[in-house]
């Protein structure tokens, strides 16, 4: 190890926010441990791929999620079981693969680490042709069992949950390779606030229910136009916050649709996610990985709203048996499911401590901790 400390290399990519997300959540964990250890966060499809193919990929995925969940959902689960030395697998693991090589000769790293599945493949084989011999280490980023994420020369796998874990075990994965940690969310998310100094910051009466909404970064939370109507016509005296990500063409219609109820606030894409969900009693969202695990350690309880087939389904089915979320499928499913948890407060406590009961606050930590463990002479001091 150089004496200016450890140098990571975190392969991530911008289908959906959750993926950046993780991976500034391990950034700030390692920042937080030793100014000495540089990482550099990598979009993996952007620079080793083709930047074209990305946007149109990443469009191409956030319309099928959209308009065609169904789709999508048949996509997620054909490729579900899939072995890591089939063709198909293997003409993935083909992706990127000589200028990412070419990078790593280029610029001397300690460790890679990936906070999605298909670098993690790419770099697997890499590693089998003997291109690369740094230790590289997968972090989950939903609490799905998916097979594109197994490959096997990966050295550490940090999972969200122990059935997470199992899965992987039952797959083939040896179990000295697979740690429980939870998905890493930013440190920010773990600090202390104040709701009564926060929400009048944000514009908010600290003492009024708040129901946040969160379409998610690229505005994928499906009839979110449903949900400001079903939120607006709810027979209690509420206050409701839209964030509608990158969308500015949403961002206008929702406001245009708010002009005369003060008692909505619609925002774009926002930086301060942890004080808006401070200031809430109840979020709506989409069930990515990353912003239900959020949630989590702010003890927010959730109505996840139209899941998407496939891994939304899976961290459904988590926060629901875990007692943390309820779920709506349609706007009259969503209308009863609100209008009950408001009339009876005492299953928002409940929820609440459901959620603090399945957080993980320390994910980012423990994962950052477990991951230099990688490096040859163990973590430095």
């Amino acid at each position: 190890m150089r004496r200016e400390g450890p140098r990571i290399l975190v392969l991530s990519a911008t289908y959906g926010g959750g993926h950046q997300r993780v991976a500034e959540a391990l950034q700030s964990a390692w920042a937080e441990r030793s100014p000495a250890i540089r990482v550099e966060i990598v979009d993996f499809f952007e620079t080793f791929v083709n930047p074209t193919l990305n946007r149109m990929v990443r469009s191409l995925y956030c319309t099928s999620v959209r308009h065609a969940p169904t789709m999508w959902g048949a996509f997620y689960y054909a490729t579900g079981n899939i072995r890591p030395d089939s063709p198909t697998q293997r003409l993935i693991n083909r992706l990127g693969k000589r200028r990412l090589v070419a990078y790593l000769r280029s610029t001397p790293f300690d460790l890679l680490v990936h906070v999605h599945p298909t670098p993690a493949g790419v770099v697997s084989d890499l590693k089998a042709e003997g291109e690369v011999r740094h230790p590289s280490a997968v972090v989950l980023t939903d609490y799905a069992i998916h097979s594109q994420w197994i490959h096997p020369h990966v050295d550490l796998y940090c999972v969200p949950s122990e059935a997470v874990r199992e899965g992987l075990v039952d797959r083939g994965v040896p179990p000295d390779r697979v740690l429980v940690t939870g998905i890493p969310v930013r440190l920010e998310f773990t600090l202390p606030l104040d709701r009564r100094e926060v929400a009048p910051r944000l514009g908010l009466d600290p003492h009024r229910t708040t129901i946040l909404v969160m379409a998610g970064a690229y505005a994928m939370l499906g009839g979110i136009l449903d949900v400001h109507r079903v939120i607006l016509s709810l027979p209690h005296r509420v206050q409701a916050v839209f964030l509608c990500g990158q969308d500015a063409g949403l961002v206008e219609r929702l406001q245009r649709r708010s002009r005369r109820r003060p008692e909505v606030r619609v925002e774009g894409y926002v930086t301060n996610v942890a004080e808006w969900m401070t200031c809430a009693d109840l979020l709506v969202t989409k069930a990515g990985g990353a912003t239900v695990s959020e949630a989590l350690v702010k003890a927010l309880p959730m109505v996840i709203y139209r899941p998407i087939p496939g891994q939304e389904e899976w961290n459904t089915r988590m926060l629901t048996a875990a007692g943390a979320a309820r779920i709506a499928r349609n706007p009259g499913e969503l209308a009863r499911v609100l209008d009950g948890l408001l009339r009876g407060p005492w299953e928002l406590d409940r929820m609440r401590e459901a959620a603090q009961r399945a957080a993980r606050p320390n994910a980012a930590r423990e994962a950052a901790q477990r991951i230099l463990e990688l490096l040859p002479g163990g973590a430095p001091p």
